[in-house]
């Protein structure tokens, strides 16, 4: 039976379908209309252009681009239901700078991945009084979980899905661009205080050999047979107001089997020629995190803010064992060049520290082989960035990062044994919201 909700009851507005915030605007009264009867379409679309002057295996130039289209249905206008539908597919193309010219772990961009079109989330949700919503379909945990709302301005991926949970998780997990079969609950216990807990499939893409974007290129396996990656998260911002600060503590657990990072199914080292080269099997892998985003000096929307988040997870199955980010952002509410409110400028740091298996393992390989081989440590990523405001709906933004230590200290292919140098990255991007 359905609720008894006011047909008038608007429907939930997402910032990039607000008509304010948008290049064509209202379309002649098309989308308030849409609106009214619960149908949000959004599209935004992204362009860059970036290229590491030095350092990383070689120095270039790429192009790459997001078109990310999604169409929400409010049931509430119409039938008095309080009821979501959302579907959200994209159009990637180019190809990413990490992936051709620097092979670092802290992504440097967050739309870089493998070109095509692709399905990303599919799902309902039900809204049960004012207290808990259930979420039933294709989704993705980066949407919600682990996310700094601070770290929204930068262009390096290690900001939006965090490198930890990217390198350790199967598939990357599931954020950008992959999702998969999720069953997620949301209660919401006061003003104050969110509580999230979330059962995904265990890996997006299922196991196999390769890139696991071009194991599943369209975004339609929908498995359900990897296991599962469950997480939870409780959310606290006091008073409910945007002037305090909003702090995340939240850990997530995946049930499938991960390789040992340094020794075999005998316990031999990985790098012993008495190996077997089968790496011991681990079940089950874990992470506990915690974020807080700040508004400083009396900020709100506008103003200084900041952001920080720390997470760990074992040495003994994970790449990455420690991560840790930081950022300020300055939000001007005084009118540019353009005539416009809103520009953005930021400075961030993320470390991802290499686990102590991995660590050893480099450094084992150094003296089975008597030959040189460079030690893993950490990969830092320093990001200056400007978001620029030309009209409601368009942002240009120029964006400098400096990457040290590339891959924790990873061999450069072309030339062996030296590491990956630290690389200086510089570029542009545009960001549409139609």
């Amino acid at each position: 039976m359905a609720e008894d909700v006011p047909a008038e009851t608007p429907a939930p507005l997402p910032p990039n379908a607000d008509p304010t915030k948008l290049l064509l605007g209202d379309v002649g009264g098309l989308r308030s209309e849409l609106v009214k009867s619960g149908i949000i379409p959004a599209v935004t679309d992204i362009e860059e252009t970036l290229g590491n002057v030095s350092g990383g295996i070689r120095q270039g130039l790429i192009f790459e681009g997001l078109t990310d289209f999604s169409l929400a249905y409010d049931f509430r206008p119409r039938f008095h239901w309080r009821g979501n539908f959302f579907v959200r597919g994209f159009q990637i193309h180019g190809k990413g700078l990490t992936a051709n010219n620097i092979d670092n772990l802290n992504t440097i961009s967050g739309i870089e991945a493998t070109a095509t079109t692709r399905l990303f989330e599919l799902w309902y949700e039900q809204h049960i009084g004012d207290w808990l919503r259930i979420r039933i379909g294709q989704q993705a945990a980066g949407t919600e979980f682990l996310i700094t709302t601070g770290a929204k301005p930068f262009v390096n991926s290690a900001f939006g899905w965090p490198t930890l949970p990217a390198e350790d998780l199967p598939s990357g997990g599931p954020a950008y661009p992959l999702a998969t079969p999720a069953l997620r609950f949301r209660i919401d216990a006061s003003d104050e205080w969110t509580f999230l807990a979330g059962v995904f499939n265990g890996s997006p893409a299922g196991p196999g050999p390769g890139n696991p974007q071009q194991r599943d290129a369209s975004g339609t396996n929908f498995r359900l047979d990897d296991g599962i990656l469950a997480l939870y998260q409780a959310r606290y911002n006091p008073d409910n107001s945007p002037k305090n600060g909003t702090y995340r503590l939240g850990v997530w657990y995946n049930s499938e089997l991960f390789a040992d990072q340094a020794v075999d199914t005998l316990g031999v080292s990985l790098a012993s020629p008495l190996s077997n080269g089968m790496p011991r099997q681990h079940r089950g892998n874990a992470s506990i995190y915690g974020v807080v985003d700040q508004p400083l000096f009396g900020g709100g929307p506008d103003g200084f803010a900041g952001f920080a988040r720390a997470m760990g997870a074992p040495g003994d199955r994970n790449l990455v064992a420690a991560y840790l980010d930081g950022g300020i952002t300055y939000k001007s509410p005084s009118k540019n060049l353009f005539d416009q409110t809103g520009d953005t400028t930021g400075v961030a740091v993320a470390y991802a520290r290499i686990g102590a298996a991995a660590r050893a393992l480099a450094a084992e390989t150094a003296a089975f082989t008597g030959q040189p081989y460079p030690l893993r440590s950490s990969e830092t990523v320093v990001e200056l960035t400007y978001q620029i405001q030309l009209r409601p709906g368009w942002l240009v933004q120029p964006d400098l990062q400096y990457v040290i230590n590339p891959g924790g200290g990873i061999p450069n292919p072309l030339m062996p044994p030296s590491r990956i140098k630290n690389a200086l990255i510089g570029g542009v991007r545009t960001i549409i919201n139609f």
